[in-house]
């Protein structure tokens, strides 16, 4: 079996239309977290695999393609909203929003509606980097490292956004269960 980063240096297209197809969900949904807007999710989803084409031949070998194409996407995306307003910063509050993907509404047609709106609830009193952190690990999969990387925020503060969610969350619905 080829490796598309090999096959994307030695300018086969088919390798970037596969990079393309593996990873497009999960960019759209996390574009989505951070622009909230579908046009420039898509825009700078398309500018993302228009810079990986145009640098094919100066990319190293890559060992994380997920970190390194997320990350890619994030600072693409801000760049298109700092174009938009040129005062935005990159942890602003509206950057990290929620967004419901694909995985949110089997949930939610697995759980009570009351169950449901309890999670959605508790999930506002997060700060947005604990949503932003909580999405990345459980609904894109990334490791801690691979966050890290992509958020430029250290290990072990990862680590310390996630285990904090995590209690938060508990403490909320086990606060709202316990009648």
């Amino acid at each position: 079996m080829s490796n598309p980063w090999t096959d994307l240096k030695n300018d086969k297209k088919s390798a970037l239309i596969e990079i393309y197809q593996w990873y497009y969900a999960e960019l759209y949904n996390y574009g989505m977290r951070i622009s909230q807007d579908e046009e420039i999710t898509r825009d700078c989803i398309h500018d993302l695999f228009i810079e990986l084409w145009s640098n094919r031949f100066k990319i190293s070998h890559i060992e994380e393609p997920k970190h390194y194409i997320f990350k890619m996407f994030r600072f693409i995306t801000i760049d298109a909203l700092k174009k938009r307003n040129p005062f935005i910063n990159p942890n602003d509050s509206h950057l990290h929003g929620p967004v419901l993907s694909e995985e949110d509404m089997l949930i939610d047609k697995e759980l009570s509606l009351e169950r449901s709106n309890q999670l959605k609830l508790a999930m506002q009193r997060l700060s947005k980097r604990q949503k932003e952190i909580i999405y990345l690990r459980f609904y894109s999969g990334l490791s801690y490292n691979e966050i890290s990387k992509i958020t430029a925020l250290k290990y072990q503060s990862i680590r310390n956004h996630f285990s904090n969610a995590l209690k938060e969350l508990r403490k909320i619905l086990l606060k709202d269960t316990v009648v």
